[in-house]
């Protein structure tokens, strides 16, 4: 009776994969035989986004398919969903029998299962018993993660699939299951559904490698096995839409100057080099820290890429941007120094400036349905919910810019930065929060379209002469998610008055008191002279 004992692979040589595959398992000096009990490394592995020549991408991935052996098998595309009508009709009484229990438990669907030969009857008992034990726990966590129901549709769903696949995809494999090379793996390119996602962790759980193509980078094998920092080769840019898996290996047809030119590349223009091609991250999301500065600094930071900021990083598909968020109040007795420092943002082509209020149009209706509607599982706004939903106002930006939005606006409701009004609840906060975030000036999306994420960082100033109107609170709302975004917001009320103050947290805002207070302190226009100074510059 056959004990299986995998054990993750914490280290990898992407460019020897096939022939670690192909390896006898009795070979890895790792596995370890004991009695009945097998200890063997198991390898779940990703490859993150895709290389810029996508034909000498699929090439490698048919190379691997083919060093393997036969070791490694593609599923992706090739996931066998035929089931006998008898099976069906089986399954069908099964979950009926379940409704009205109002919900069996995993552990007696599983045996139902097995009473009504739905799952494999292997030769070996232990492997039998596995598929069993294995398909319990896997159910568990699928029941748990849903709202602890299994008379859901979409438990039943999964159920069905994960029948269908253990017949068709886990059995063939086992019968033929020689222990000397021991488990094959399987390979999936691309997106997947819950169904598939569920059966990826059947299989890894079972003791199946896994490999996995994630052109678009979504890290989500990490989220489907509920695990982190999984070996990972990452390749130059993730892809915003994913490429059709070709029928046949693709030629290499790159001319020597091309492959010199990605080697280039690689080596030079990687997360961590400093060396940022033109828009290389265009596809990454974005996160922003808060800068606690000195007035002084808060507009010499302003004016520096953000690459050479302190704390700026780029990692797992998102680049973190320090940015400047201060709230000046009051104005300097030095007013030269002052106007200069303003006008030294102001100059700027990446600079928006603001000077009346409120500057957005608050956005009316209920907007319930439709943040109902772009939830995930989880409870928080999914992206692709938002991007694809018809209500989704960025649908004209470039796909991975929609994406970085999304992930903005998201982060943005999960953590509110406004201060909840009497009687507003939590949820309340939060629906307010999604509904004003739908309509960001144009001249706003403008910019965040124009930045190029390790470069000069956008500048929103705000001067706050509180002539003809008052910073409303659809006004913070937009600020504070373009601080989420990653721009840099400075806000200057020569009054010293406080208005954004009314809507966010203080301490959530870097604030800077200068010397003097003016309530008659109107945007003083650079001189001519002083434009043109700064332009031959």
């Amino acid at each position: 009776m056959v004990q299986l004992h995998p054990v993750r692979v914490r280290t990898w040589d992407p460019e020897k994969l096939g022939e670690w595959l192909a390896k006898p398992l009795v070979a890895h000096p790792e596995t370890k035989v004991e009695g009945e009990t097998i200890t063997y490394p198991q390898l779940l592995g990703q490859f993150l986004g895709m290389p810029l020549d996508t034909d000498d991408y699929f090439a490698a991935i048919y190379d691997l398919l083919e060093g393997a052996d036969g070791r490694l098998i593609r599923l992706s595309g090739n996931l066998n969903k035929q089931i006998s009508g008898e099976r069906l009709r089986s399954l069908q009484d099964l979950f009926e029998m379940n409704n009205k229990e109002k919900g069996l438990s995993p552990s007696r669907i599983v045996a139902f299962l097995d009473g009504k030969g739905l799952l494999p009857r292997l030769k070996d008992a232990g492997l039998n018993r596995r598929i069993r034990l294995i398909m319990i726990d896997v159910l568990k966590e699928f029941q748990e993660q849903s709202g602890g129901s299994t008379t859901i549709s979409s438990f039943r769903r999964v159920a069905t699939d994960l029948v269908k696949w253990t017949f068709n995809h886990v059995e063939p494999e086992l019968d033929k299951l020689v222990l000397e090379k021991g488990l094959p793996g399987f390979l999936w390119y691309g997106e997947t559904t819950e169904s598939e996602k569920w059966f990826m962790k059947f299989a890894a759980k079972f003791g199946f490698h896994l490999i996995v193509y994630d052109p678009e980078g979504k890290q989500w094998l990490e989220d489907a096995l509920g695990e982190k920092d999984l070996p990972s080769h990452s390749f130059q840019i993730t892809a915003d839409e994913v490429p059709p898996f070709p029928l046949e290996r693709p030629e290499r047809v790159g001319t020597v100057a091309f492959r010199a030119t990605q080697e280039v590349d690689r080596l030079l223009h990687h997360d961590d080099s400093g060396l940022y091609k033109p828009f290389q991250f265009k596809s990454y999301t974005t996160k922003s820290v808060r800068l606690k500065t000195t007035i002084d600094e808060a507009f010499i930071l302003a004016k520096e890429r953000a690459m050479v900021r302190p704390s700026f990083a780029v990692e797992r598909g998102s680049v973190i941007i320090p940015v400047v968020f201060a709230k000046v109040m009051g104005i300097e007795k030095d007013r030269k120094r002052f106007w200069d420092n303003i006008h030294g943002l102001d100059d700027r082509d990446d600079t928006l400036l603001v000077r009346s209020f409120p500057f957005i149009e608050e956005r009316k209706g209920n907007q319930q349905f439709h943040y109902r509607a772009a939830l995930g599982k989880d409870g928080r706004l999914d992206p692709e919910k938002m991007k694809t939903a018809n209500w989704w106002k960025y649908g004209r930006l470039p796909t991975g810019l929609q994406t970085a939005l999304c992930e903005a606006i998201a982060r943005h409701v999960e953590k509110p930065m406004l201060s909840p009004q009497s009687g507003e609840s939590l949820e309340d906060l939060k629906l307010y929060q999604f509904s004003q975030s739908m309509s960001l000036p144009d001249p706003v999306i403008k910019l965040i379209q124009q930045f190029d994420y390790p470069q000069f960082v956008p500048t929103l100033l705000f001067y706050n002469e509180e002539k003809d109107g008052e910073l409303s609170r659809a006004d913070a709302n937009a600020i504070a998610l373009i601080h989420t975004f990653g721009l840099d917001v400075i806000i200057i009320n020569p009054q010293a008055h406080q208005d954004i103050e009314r809507w966010i947290d203080a301490d959530l805002i870097d604030t800077h008191w200068l010397d003097d207070r003016s309530y008659d302190e109107p945007y003083r226009e650079p001189s001519v002279v002083k434009k043109m100074f700064r332009k031959w510059l």
